[in-house]
């Protein structure tokens, strides 16, 4: 018999846990209930709604067409309280729920995971997603919080935080230096072992670095002995002592304390571009946004400033808002 009064909520969950996990004892174990709970609640809302939504044998449960309707409708009901649970934290200054970054390798392996580790400790709420992908990604149609973008934001829709300027410096082993012949110009790279980054395009049939010191450039031809198109594999080749490579200082870094490294070509630099940090545009700025954004950008900033060339100081270029 039909009834007119509000399908109970309680029972509604119940019956959404049933569809999504397949069985009364996987809906029973997702609640932290009995077998018989469950199937007491189902019972008790096909009786409010004068209809059978669920077939049972004892291998499967099958919904009959009204059971695939109201499922819709239970979905709704969980989803519309798990958005409340989230708005009631944010309203305590609970900072919680998931977020999905992407980055590409170098930016995520060197500077976006130790971040996000602390990120994560700092609050143990939120539920941190890095997918690592080296194209470019819409943040909408692919449901993203936020993408680390390079040169181009690409997108006048989205929202774009500047983070710094990446640039790329040579920088060999002082094993590899104490027994390779003189380096002093540009020009004798022709007579050393090169590390090639093959991440780029092609611009010409021979290899080739283009160099910039003081607003003066030269185009060097060079040999490479190992390319990669990762700075992960030309950073181990130079610790080696394999050769030259071409890395950013953000990857270098802490090999040039410890000594692994040193900076070759003083003043000399290679290719210069923007970072940023995009994502949708929302008002009101959800309380996980802003804890992200408050914490990551100013720490990507200050490592992304290192504006010094490593062997004379020369100062990298500004960006501002």
């Amino acid at each position: 018999m039909r009834t007119n009064h509000l399908p109970d909520a309680q029972a509604l969950l119940a019956f959404d846990a049933l569809v999504r996990c397949g069985s009364f004892t996987a809906a029973a174990e997702e609640l932290d209930c009995t077998k018989s709970r469950v199937s007491q609640l189902v019972k008790a809302l096909e009786k409010d709604l004068g209809s059978v939504l669920v077939l049972r044998n004892t291998r499967r449960v099958a919904l009959t067409e009204a059971g695939r309707r109201l499922a819709a409708h239970a979905r709704e009901l969980r989803s519309l309280l798990e958005r409340a649970r989230i708005d009631i934290n944010e309203a305590e200054g609970e900072v919680s729920g998931p977020l999905v970054i992407s980055s590409i390798t170098s930016f995520a392996q060197y500077l976006l995971a130790p971040i996000l580790a602390e990120l994560a400790v700092l609050h143990p709420g939120l539920k941190l997603n890095l997918q690592v992908e080296n194209r470019l990604q819409d943040p909408i149609a692919e449901g993203l919080d936020f993408c680390i973008r390079t040169r181009n934001v690409h997108d006048d829709a989205l929202v774009a935080k500047p983070l710094g300027f990446v640039r790329e410096w040579a920088y060999a082993s002082p094993d590899y230096l104490a027994k390779a012949p003189p380096l002093a110009e540009p020009e004798d790279l022709a007579r050393h072992r090169i590390l090639l980054d093959t991440s780029r395009p092609k611009l010409r049939a021979t290899p080739e670095w283009l160099l910039e010191k003081d607003g003066v450039q030269k185009q060097i031809g060079i040999q490479p002995v190992f390319s990669s198109h990762q700075y992960a594999p030309l950073l181990s080749g130079a610790i080696a002592g394999s050769g030259i490579a071409l890395l950013p200082s953000y990857v270098a870094s802490e090999h040039l304390k410890s000594g692994r490294l040193v900076p070759v070509l003083p003043g000399w630099s290679h290719d210069c571009w923007p970072v940023f940090l995009v994502y949708p545009y929302r008002h009101p700025l959800p309380r996980k946004y802003e804890a992200f954004i408050q914490y990551v950008v100013p720490r990507m900033r200050a490592l992304l400033d290192d504006r010094l060339d490593p062997g004379q100081g020369a100062a990298m270029p500004s960006l501002s808002e």
